[in-house]
C-alpha cells in the first residue's frame, strides 16, 4: 500500500508540474567541440537555394544558408553534398549498392546534374560520410512536396470531386518548379473552388501515399550514415510549414498568413516529420525543430536560415559535459547533459554519470521538487519502480482537458490497485523520462 501511495503521489506531482515548467535556465557559456570537417546532407532547403535570387546549389556551397553559418561559428570545413530535388529514395540509392528503386521518378527533379552525374559523386559522398565529424540531414519535403499535387488530383478525380478544381490544379502542377509553393496553391485553389472540406476529406488518402517513401527509407538512411561512420555527430533538421512568407524586397515584413493553410501545412509537416521525431531516442541523433522559419516562397530567407542555424547550434553537444561513460550518439545523451547542466542530477563521480545504476527515491525526489519547488524529498533509499504504461504517464501534459486526464489517471490506478506493472528504474531512464516530459509538453 505504501508503494500505491508512493507512485500515486509522483504521478500526480509529475501531472501539476507539468503545466507549470518548459525549461530551466542552463548555465551559460556553452562550448562546441571541434568539429573538423562538416557534412551537408539534403534537398534544396539544407542546400540554401533562394526563389527570389536564383543560384544554383547541388552539392556546392551557398553563402548566407544555414550551413554557411554553422561552419563559419565551429570554424569547420564545409563539405557540401545536398542537392535540390533530392527526396529519401534518391539519397538512400546514393548510399546503398542494394537499394532496388521501384520509382519512376529516380532523379528527375534535379535541375542541373544528369544521372550519370550524381551516380559518379556516389564515391565522393560515401567517402565524406566516412570522413565527417560532423552531419546535418535536411530532407523529405520533396517525398512529398513535388509529388502531393499530382497524387491529391488522381485521388480527387477517382472520387469526382469538383472538376474544375481538379484542372485548374493539373494546370498550375504542369508548369510547377522548385519555386512554387504546392500546398499553398492546393489550399488556395480548393478555397476559389469551394473544394476545401472536399480537400480536407481527401488529404490523409494522398498523404498516406505521397508520405510512404519517407516512412519507409527513413531508418534505412539513418542506419547507412551510422554504418559508414558510428561516431559521427548527427543533426536532423526538422520540415517547417511555409506559410510565414516575406514578399520579394522586403525581407522583413512577414505578413499573416491565412490560419487555415497554416493548419493545414502544419498536420502535413507533423506527419512528416513523424519519423524523425520518433526514432531520435532509438538512434541517438539530434532532432532539430525549426518551426518558425520565414521563407521567400518556399525556402528560407537569410534570417530563416540564420533562425536553423541557431536552432542547430543550441542542439549540438556542449564540450563540458564531463561523463565518459555517456556516448554523444546515447539515446539518453541530451537528457543527461540536461539534467548535469540544470543542476538536477549529478554523477556518481566526475567523470562518470552511472547510468545503469538504480535511481532512489531519495535522488528521485530531489529531482522532483528542484523542478516544482514544491515535492517533498525523502531520504529512502530505496529504488523507485514505475508504471508499465510509461507512455501514457508522460503523455499527461500533452493533454488539455482535464476529462482526458481523469480517463488517464484512472487507467493508471487500475494498474496501481492490481499490483500489476512495476520494475526498478535505472538513472538514465530516469533522466530520459523526465527530458521528454520537459520537452514535449
Amino acid at each position: 500500500m505504501k508503494t500505491i501511495k508512493r507512485i500515486t503521489a509522483v504521478l500526480l506531482t509529475l501531472v501539476l508540474v507539468s503545466g507549470s515548467f518548459m525549461c530551466l535556465a542552463s548555465d551559460s557559456g556553452k562550448q562546441y567541440h571541434k568539429y573538423e570537417k562538416y557534412l551537408l546532407l539534403g534537398d534544396s532547403e539544407a542546400s540554401g537555394f533562394r526563389d527570389y535570387e536564383y543560384r544554383m546549389t547541388e552539392f556546392t556551397f551557398a553563402p548566407d544558408s544555414y550551413s554557411d553559418f554553422i561552419a563559419q561559428e565551429l570554424g569547420a570545413q564545409l563539405i557540401p553534398m545536398a542537392c535540390p530535388g533530392f527526396r529519401t529514395v534518391e539519397l538512400r540509392h546514393v548510399l546503398e549498392d542494394d537499394y532496388v528503386v521501384e520509382d519512376n521518378y529516380l532523379y528527375s527533379a534535379v535541375p542541373h546534374h544528369e544521372p550519370h552525374e550524381i551516380e559518379a559523386k556516389i564515391p565522393e559522398i560515401r567517402q565524406a560520410i566516412c570522413d565527417a565529424d560532423l552531419i546535418t540531414l535536411g530532407i523529405g519535403g520533396n517525398d512529398w512536396g513535388a509529388y502531393l499535387g499530382w497524387v491529391l488530383t488522381d485521388v480527387m478525380e477517382a472520387n469526382t470531386l469538383p472538376e474544375e478544381y481538379v484542372t485548374a490544379l493539373r494546370d498550375f502542377l504542369k508548369n510547377a518548379t522548385v519555386e512554387d509553393n504546392i500546398i499553398e496553391t492546393i489550399i488556395s485553389l480548393a478555397n476559389a473552388f469551394n473544394a476545401l472540406d472536399e480537400l480536407l476529406v481527401e488529404l490523409p488518402e494522398a498523404l498516406n501515399y505521397s508520405f510512404r517513401t519517407l516512412h519507409e527509407n527513413w531508418d534505412h538512411i539513418i542506419e547507412d550514415i551510422y554504418t559508414m561512420n558510428p561516431d559521427v555527430t548527427l543533426v536532423v533538421v526538422g520540415m517547417f510549414v511555409t506559410t510565414y512568407k516575406t514578399e520579394e524586397g522586403s525581407p522583413d515584413v512577414v505578413p499573416e498568413p491565412d490560419p487555415m493553410a497554416v493548419e493545414v501545412e502544419q498536420m502535413i509537416i507533423d506527419f512528416g516529420n513523424r519519423p524523425m521525431v520518433d526514432n531520435e531516442e532509438k538512434y541517438g541523433y539530434i532532432y532539430v525543430d525549426t518551426t518558425g522559419t520565414v521563407v521567400e516562397t518556399s525556402h528560407p530567407t537569410v534570417g530563416g536560415h540564420r533562425h536553423i542555424a541557431d536552432r542547430i547550434l543550441e542542439a549540438l553537444p556542449d564540450a563540458r559535459f564531463p561523463y565518459k561513460d555517456v556516448a554523444v550518439n546515447s539515446s539518453e545523451y541530451k537528457a543527461v547533459e540536461y539534467m548535469h547542466f540544470n543542476g538536477l542530477m549529478k554523477g556518481a563521480d566526475e567523470e562518470t554519470f552511472g547510468g545503469e545504476e538504480k535511481i532512489t527515491m531519495a535522488e528521485y525526489s530531489s529531482v522532483l521538487n528542484k523542478i516544482s519547488g514544491t515535492y517533498e524529498v525523502s531520504d529512502s533509499t530505496e529504488e523507485v519502480s514505475k508504471l508499465r504504461l510509461t507512455s501514457d504517464v508522460f503523455s499527461l501534459s500533452e493533454n488539455k482537458g482535464i476529462g482526458d486526464i481523469l480517463k488517464h489517471l484512472l487507467s493508471m490506478m487500475k494498474l496501481l490497485i492490481t499490483g500489476e506493472g512495476f520494475e526498478a528504474v535505472s538513472r538514465a531512464e530516469a533522466a530520459l523520462r523526465i527530458y521528454q516530459l520537459v520537452r514535449y509538453k
